[in-house]
């Protein structure tokens, strides 16, 4: 299987450099100023016990032209249309889209770009961040392992699935593939969306959070408002996960967590905030549902956003 991965960022980094290093045949979409860099410095990944630097095979949208099997797309929800327009051209009947994006509106987006067919689906449940240098750093998180899951957006089993799972593997043993991927998106955005949302409003860090008398109240409501968006989804949010979110996540007093729209907004960066927080609002308005702070949270967040510009 020839891979390619758009963007040589945190996760895409993370993702071809683990590939290649199993083996794959890998190629990096990029721009033109990291062509250079990447040239000169490689892919680096801290692993326990030895690191990964290894030299990498990379490309540019204006040269690119050999066809691939499998295109990761890792690129941060906003940046969605200039990475289809990117990859476009190597696009083939048997080629095979994986995006592992937040939220879920981009799979409906991608379908209609380039056809069910051809679309998988991802999600991870570990963080992976890129220091200034260039380093890409996996993180553990939740109960610990780096687990990544995809599969076929129509569900079922593929030659092609068991393919990319054989590849990824060899490096990455915590990957599965799901007959239900669609199932495994919703449960991450019914812990994510909320959160994105509880971070959009409050914009602090769950200890300071947890110290506010009101807090749990708030971040329980939040919670309350988008399980009910994912139920008439079709997808209901079990009890746990409220548990997880209000208690764990944002009910520990002197916690550093935060998701990543928290570091987003924190270091002055656009954020991903409207292409989740505000895809539930709209879904939410589709089923006749209120949701006033997942709405305020989305106000703040515009506002934001807005003094970026």
């Amino acid at each position: 299987m020839k891979f390619l991965i758009l963007g040589a960022g945190a996760l895409g980094g993370y993702y071809g450099g683990l590939l290649q290093k199993g083996g794959a045949d890998v190629t990096f979409l990029v721009r033109p100023q990291r062509v250079d860099q990447l040239r000169k410095e490689g892919i680096t990944i801290k692993l326990e016990g030895a690191d990964y630097n290894a030299p990498v095979k990379t490309t540019t949208a204006d040269a690119i032209g050999t066809e691939f099997d499998v295109i990761f797309l890792t690129c941060k929800a906003y940046d969605l249309e200039p990475a289809i327009k990117a990859v476009t051209p190597v696009v083939r009947d048997r080629t095979a889209i994986l995006p592992i994006l937040n939220g879920v509106n981009h799979i409906d987006i991608l379908i209609n770009y380039f056809g069910a067919d051809r679309i998988l689906a991802g999600v991870t449940q570990f963080l992976v961040n890129q220091d200034k240098d260039g380093t890409i750093r996996p993180t553990l998180h939740g109960s610990g392992g780096q687990k990544t899951i995809f599969g076929e957006i129509q569900g079922g089993e593929s030659k092609r699935c068991e393919g990319i799972l054989k590849a990824m593997k060899k490096n990455m043993p915590d990957t599965s593939v799901s007959k239900d991927i669609s199932k495994e998106m919703w449960a991450k955005l019914s812990g994510a969306g909320p959160s994105f949302a509880v971070a959009s409003l409050l914009q602090a860090r769950a200890g300071r959070v947890a110290n506010a008398e009101t807090s749990t109240r708030v971040v329980a409501n939040i919670f309350d408002e988008s399980a009910a968006i994912c139920s008439a989804e079709g997808y209901p949010v079990s009890e746990e996960m409220k548990h997880v979110l209000v208690n764990d996540l944002w009910g520990q007093k002197g916690s550093n967590y935060g998701p990543s729209i928290l570091a987003d907004i924190e270091n002055g960066r656009k954020t991903e905030g409207e292409h989740v927080i505000g895809d539930l609002v709209r879904r939410a308005k589709k089923h006749k549902l209120e949701t006033p702070l997942l709405e305020a949270a989305l106000c703040k967040i515009q506002l934001y956003e807005n003094n970026l510009m």
